[in-house]
């Protein structure tokens, strides 16, 4: 894929991931609506929406708007109904064409199989992002085929969680978390390349991820490509 389909696929695999955790029409055409957590209300990629003032203040207070393109009807629209920005991300991408081994460390992936292993996840990444994360939501990943929820731990001590979401040769990573009291000890590095190998092993081609300004460096230091920005809105 070139960049310009890769900047879809990372979209794509992100908005299927929304889907497969619970969504439903959101009440304008072409909305799509999660109103748990996550509580993104979107837009697929590529899809114009024609805004109205009074559709947008229907939507409920928790209601995230991501906009992909910055400058577009739909951003100008929210900024114009007192939506404020909270949250800014870049959309990244990585080609894993090629072979490589398992990096050596002493952190350890162990997979999510069981609703009591999903809610213990729930929790801990719910401390790692310091909001609450839905159990019953992370619970829904668990019957489907492209979604792998991992736990990290370093001596038998959970310390991170992770999500592998695949679309095809594309998987995205999602939910990298680290405790706070184990921030600093290289442990995000260490998951990382991991989470690459493991992808990689699993079928994937590609790499996307929506990196946050604190994971952008690291993100960048391993060779993830910044592609556009990713600004998500809500109701002030």
């Amino acid at each position: 894929m070139n960049d310009t389909q890769l900047d879809k696929a990372n979209i794509d695999n992100l908005t299927a991931l929304w889907r497969a955790m619970g969504s439903e029409p959101g009440g304008m055409a072409g909305l799509q609506a999660s109103r748990g957590w996550p509580h993104r209300f979107w837009f697929d990629w590529g899809h114009q929406p024609l805004c109205e003032g009074h559709e947008l203040a229907r939507l409920p207070p928790r209601a995230m708007v991501p906009v992909w393109t910055a400058g577009s009807v739909l951003e100008r629209a929210l900024t114009s109904q007192g939506f404020g920005l909270v949250l800014a991300q870049m959309a990244m991408h990585l080609s894993v064409d090629g072979e490589g081994g398992r990096p050596e460390g002493d952190l350890r992936l162990s997979r999510v199989l069981t609703p009591a292993q999903a809610d213990r996840w729930a929790a801990l990444c719910g401390r790692a992002f310091g909001y609450e994360v839905a159990a019953a939501t992370v619970r829904r990943l668990l019957g489907d085929s492209g979604a792998c929820l991992l736990l990290a731990s370093r001596e038998a001590v959970p310390v991170a969680t992770a999500l592998l979401f695949h679309t095809g040769e594309v998987a995205g990573i999602h939910q990298v978390g680290v405790v706070p009291e184990h921030r600093g000890r290289g442990i995000a590095h260490e998951l990382m390349l991991q989470l690459m190998a493991l992808a990689r092993e699993q079928g994937a081609r590609y790499l996307t991820l929506q990196a946050s300004a604190a994971g952008e460096g690291l993100y960048r230091r391993l060779g993830f490509v910044p592609r556009f920005p990713i600004r998500s809105y809500r109701r002030g």
